[in-house]
């Protein structure tokens, strides 16, 4: 495994991040209450709170612990390519479309693990884009080398992974299982990410009799179709 890690790579950029989100806020205060009156006694405490914040700090602090810090803090942590389950893994991606084949080949996975699905299945998602300055071991050309790495049994990639974050580096990029030329970033260290900035929300549509997966930026247009 030494002749896996003989490059570095001194990172200073943005990855793509693509988590399950929603594209219109909900009212969150309507499972807790059930009269109107004290439905709009916690929105005035909402709006009283906020309108004492500093400019940009709620929304910042939402965007944070969703786009970076929710696999950090989740426990147990879940296992993963290059995660066995004792410790936390962020993934994303250097570019959209790499992301996209990513996440669309775990939601189809996902679904056809659920028990007599017959008919299109809809999951909504938001798409970040979020810093990261680190050097992080590269590597991304070793996938003809080392063929597990994009295997779909991950016992190599989380030997791989166990390593790197035993040995306290921050990170690896490596190359895309589902898209061909793509690079993923794994982050084993909260402290190499910030400043997440929403870029956009995309739709996935999953109709298990035509095995393909329907993504959309814009409701009603395909940014493209996927077919297993």
């Amino acid at each position: 495994m030494d002749g896996l890690f003989d490059r570095n790579r001194d990172f200073n950029d943005s990855i793509i991040r693509n988590i399950v989100s929603l594209r219109e806020s909900q009212d969150l205060f309507d499972d807790l209450v059930d009269a109107q009156d004290e439905h709009d006694i916690l929105i005035a405490a909402e709006m009283r709170i906020k309108s004492h914040a500093p400019p940009g700090m709620i929304q910042r602090g939402f965007h944070y612990s969703t786009a970076i810090e929710y696999p950090f803090k989740t426990e147990p942590f879940m296992a993963s390519r290059y995660g066995d389950g004792s410790y936390p893994v962020w993934y994303g991606a250097l570019d959209l479309e790499t992301t996209i084949y990513e996440t669309a080949w775990h939601f189809k996975n996902e679904i056809l693990g659920i028990a007599a699905v017959d008919e299109a299945v809809i999951r909504e998602r938001a798409v970040y884009y979020v810093d990261c300055k680190a050097v992080l071991i590269d590597i991304s050309e070793k996938g003809y080398e080392y063929p597990d790495l994009i295997e779909n049994d991950y016992g190599y990639c989380q030997q791989t992974g166990r390593r790197v974050q035993n040995e306290g580096h921050p990170g690896l990029l490596v190359p895309s299982a589902r898209n061909r030329g793509g690079i993923n970033a794994v982050i084993f260290r909260e402290t190499v990410l910030d400043n997440p900035v929403l870029h956009c929300y995309l739709s996935y549509f999953f109709d298990p009799n035509q095995s393909e997966v329907r993504i959309e930026r814009d409701p009603g247009t395909a940014l493209t179709i996927i077919s297993y």
